[in-house]
């Protein structure tokens, strides 16, 4: 009788986690699914002819499937008009974000080793003004920063004309090869590094520059696979910044070319479906193939110091 007794509420305990676990499974499938559904319309969308896309609702295609939406909006057709340029977006935008990526990994690992690993006059109060720009919204900057690269261009130009920064990549990528999150989440892991890796590179003959290259980098590839996706993702989808510093197609990235299907989306709904699951695809197979680093480097980031 005491065992009966005993097995009671271990049993009602097991059955109560059971059905928890069927509740936390059914709402984790319902948000799964509110967020999946948006990305099935618009693959579902751009393998529909122009009728079908505009006319119903449908997620998949009944009228036929229309694989040659891709190559219509790549490398264009009659239909496309100022969007048949979709591929010199996509050239561009590869461009800016290499040059991006490139220069602002390359400076904020070197920002943050100076904060977390070098001693200066007024470190503290320096980083601390860098994090307030944290809480200032980007789109309160954007006309100040219009104006200072409108200066910068017109000193330049004053130079020589090919030094223009106006309608081409400097201003594009120079303004923002600087992150304040990247710096500070590159400065929290380098903190977490023992100081005893420092006194045997010295021992070593090794300074802050060759330590940072042959100790601190090799054992930080989460933390910066994290700060380069985050630098990828909003390289790639810029669109405020491109318009105003650009009159014409040369150096307009991808977001603009989405915004010209934008204009009459309407009798485009397939093209624009198509553009847009372009654009989208090199940032899921980036996170798809470093979701493992960028889970790291959250984790193991910006946690102590």
């Amino acid at each position: 009788m005491a065992d009966l007794t005993l097995s009671a509420p271990v049993r009602r305990t097991k059955r109560n986690l059971s059905a928890f676990r069927v509740l936390v499974y059914i709402g984790l499938s319902l948000a799964a699914l509110i967020y999946i559904l948006p990305f099935a319309f618009m693959l579902g969308k751009s393998l529909q002819t122009s009728f079908e896309a505009n006319s119903t609702i449908n997620i998949i295609p009944t009228l036929g499937i229309r694989l040659d939406n891709y190559p219509d909006v790549l490398f264009g057709s009659s239909a496309i008009g100022e969007s048949r340029q979709f591929g010199l977006f996509l050239w561009n935008t590869v461009r800016i974000v290499t040059m991006s990526v490139i220069g602002q990994t390359v400076i904020c690992v070197m920002a943050a080793y100076a904060f977390a690993r070098m001693r200066f006059p007024g470190r503290n109060l320096l980083f601390g003004m860098l994090l307030m720009t944290l809480f200032v919204p980007s789109i309160i900057i954007l006309v100040p920063n219009l104006i200072i690269v409108t200066r910068v261009h017109q000193f330049f130009t004053s130079i020589h004309p090919s030094l223009t920064w106006l309608n081409n990549w400097p201003s594009l990528v120079i303004p923002f090869l600087s992150n304040t999150f990247s710096i500070f989440l590159l400065r929290q892991f380098f903190m977490q590094i023992p100081n005893e890796l420092w006194e045997a590179a010295r021992v070593d003959g090794a300074g802050h520059l060759r330590f940072l290259t042959s100790v601190v980098v090799p054992i930080s590839w989460a933390p910066i696979a994290t700060t380069v996706l985050f630098c990828f993702v909003s390289t790639w989808s810029a669109l405020e910044w491109p318009l105003l510093v650009t009159s014409d197609n040369s150096w307009r990235p991808i977001a603009v070319a989405l915004s010209f299907f934008r204009e009459d989306g309407g009798t485009r709904l397939h093209l624009l479906m198509a553009a847009s699951t372009v654009a989208l695809l090199p940032v899921m197979i980036l996170y798809f193939f470093t979701q493992k680093l960028f889970t790291q480097g959250i984790t193991t980031s910006g946690l102590k110091g």
